[in-house]
């Protein structure tokens, strides 16, 4: 192949040839200069120029032409006003495999009137990457208006800090770099405590004895035990009024967000205020934990004896170097309890489902539980089966669409199409955690298809990195990059101490015996199933 097909064929062609011209023009123009310099200084000039000039041009000719973008198209199909939320709701893995050969890895769907981008496979790992263009935070507010939600109950007492671009956030910041896996062990007592002291509560029952309970409840519950008296301390975290609240917070919260979202602003304002407010929530933990953050600056409290989330944030500078206010603290545990108490009883909740319909599996981890000289986090943490339960609950009891996130800028894919600045993007997770193609190592580890349930498939996994904490481009459900929940760790610690007391202390079953149905909300996002569990109790 000569050099002008390569040219040509790599699209430089015609701006090979103009530069080729420019250089040539330049070239001759100061050769002619050169010629009539006799001063040493004006010579240095003209050749520090050229070889300016020269880099210039040959940088822009190395350049290829961007193609011409591609724009983002609409899925055929689907019903008036409905769109495609019938096909959806039908089969969401044939809807999906629809889309793909027709419109190819990134497409837009309409469900009830909104419009939706959606990317696949090794895209949503591009979108993760790219925190530049793909926002988060701003894609949770577009869908639930959380921010505005805690603005309506709360502005008139208290709006808490404005936080600048370089401020180390004193939520996120605390957990990412206080509740790493190896610093776990401080909490181990009170995580116990808490677990003991509710099912104590709501499931004390005899052996032989039955108690039907949804699960939801009793696990929100659970979770806010743990939260509070990890995160707050034991003063704080043993009164049960603080608990409940905490609990109930983040399903408070999404009421009012969809209030604004569906009614005007004055109608919504108005019902909120009235009806749905979490006010008394945020001042009962400004009147609970403010005070105990006042004594801890005031030296009569050392945090030292017990590590806590809000002394951590107490202790965190901000950008200034100046100390951050109890109140201010305060109000920032507000966003952990929205970040994390629903997040981790959804995945609690999932796994007790799977393991209701499961009997031989509940008998392999009481196996494996068994041989523990004592059952606590750390100890029940090294069961490789029940990580290996965890993870593919993580994997596989996942959002149809999920990873929502808002396009800042307007961005151009890998794919060489544009989403413009505004919209909404969601990653298909169900589909990107089953497909072989996004999916090669996890496919290749168990003969059980990636679109079946299979708690065994990670038992025997190789690879450290196959672990429930772990993050990587074929495990995407705690996100990648900066996008990574920083309390994955905590979350996972929790989780499989609780399900081990469960497995120990009670037997759980579904009403029929098979596994109750999730619930879809709009086709896209996955929940637990609501239909109540029968624990009976059983000898230890």
């Amino acid at each position: 192949m000569n050099s002008e097909s390569l040219l040509t064929r790599v699209g430089l062609s015609s701006s090979w040839n103009k530069g080729a011209s420019l250089l040539t023009f330049v070239s001759n123009a100061l050769l002619n200069q050169l010629g009539n310099v006799s001063s040493d200084k004006k010579r240095l000039t003209l050749i520090t120029g050229a070889v300016a000039t020269t880099t210039f041009v040959l940088w822009k000719m190395m350049i290829p032409r961007r193609s011409k973008t591609l724009k983002i198209e609409m899925v055929s199909g689907g019903l008036p006003y409905f769109g495609h939320y019938f096909e959806l709701l039908r089969d969401h893995q044939a809807f999906i495999k629809r889309c793909k050969k027709e419109k190819g890895p990134v497409f837009a769907i309409r469900i009830n009137n909104e419009n939706f981008t959606i990317v696949t496979g090794s895209l949503i790992r591009e979108m993760l990457h790219k925190s530049r263009y793909f926002n988060f935070e701003e894609g949770i507010q577009s869908i639930i208006p959380i921010e505005r939600a805690l603005q309506v109950s709360y502005d008139h007492k208290y709006k808490g800090e404005k936080l600048s671009r370089r401020e180390k956030n004193p939520v996120s910041y605390p957990i990412k770099h206080n509740f790493q896996e190896e610093q776990l062990g401080v909490f181990s007592e009170r995580l116990q405590l808490a677990v003991d002291k509710v099912l104590s509560a709501k499931l004390n029952i005899q052996p032989g004895e039955k108690k039907t309970l949804p699960a939801w409840e009793t696990l929100a519950l659970t979770v806010s035990q743990i939260s509070c008296l990890c995160f707050c301390g034991s003063k704080i975290g043993c009164n049960q009024e603080f608990v409940l609240a905490m609990a109930n917070f983040t399903k408070n919260v999404i009421r009012i967000g969809i209030a604004l979202t569906v009614l005007p602003n004055w109608i919504a304002n108005f019902i909120i205020k009235r009806y749905l407010s979490v006010e008394s929530q945020i001042d009962l933990i400004m009147d609970l934990v403010v005070p105990e953050l006042e004594k801890i600056r005031a030296g009569e409290i050392s945090h030292d004896q017990e590590p806590t989330y809000i002394s951590m944030a107490l202790d965190l500078p901000k950008a200034g170097g100046q100390l951050r206010t109890p109140k201010e603290a305060a109000f920032a545990f507000k966003s952990v309890v929205l970040a994390s108490i629903h997040t981790t009883t959804q995945t609690a909740s999932f796994a007790l489902h799977e393991l209701a319909c499961r009997p031989d599996l509940v008998a392999d981890l009481r196996a494996e539980i068994e041989k523990l000289d004592k059952i606590t986090p750390e100890t029940v943490g090294e069961i490789r089966l029940l990580d290996s339960l965890l993870r593919e609950v993580l994997r596989y009891d996942i959002s149809i669409f999920g990873m929502n996130h808002k396009v800042m800028e307007d961005v151009i894919l890998s794919t060489g199409q544009v989403i413009p600045r505004g919209q909404l993007v969601h990653g298909a997770m169900f589909d990107a955690h089953t497909s072989p193609e996004t999916m090669p190592e996890t496919s290749h580890i168990s003969s059980t298809p990636l679109d079946q349930f299979d708690a065994y498939r990670f038992l025997n996994a190789k690879d450290n990195n196959m672990t429930s904490s772990s993050i990587n481009s074929e495990f995407m459900t705690f996100g990648l990059f900066g996008h990574a929940c920083p309390g994955r760790f905590f979350a996972v610690h929790e989780i499989k101490y609780l399900l081990a007391v469960l497995i120990m202390r009670y037997n759980i079953t579904t009403k029929s015996g098979e596994r109750a149905q999730d619930f879809l909300m709009r086709g896209m996002t996955r929940f637990p199933p609501t239909e109540s569990l029968i624990f009976e109790g059983r000898k230890e």
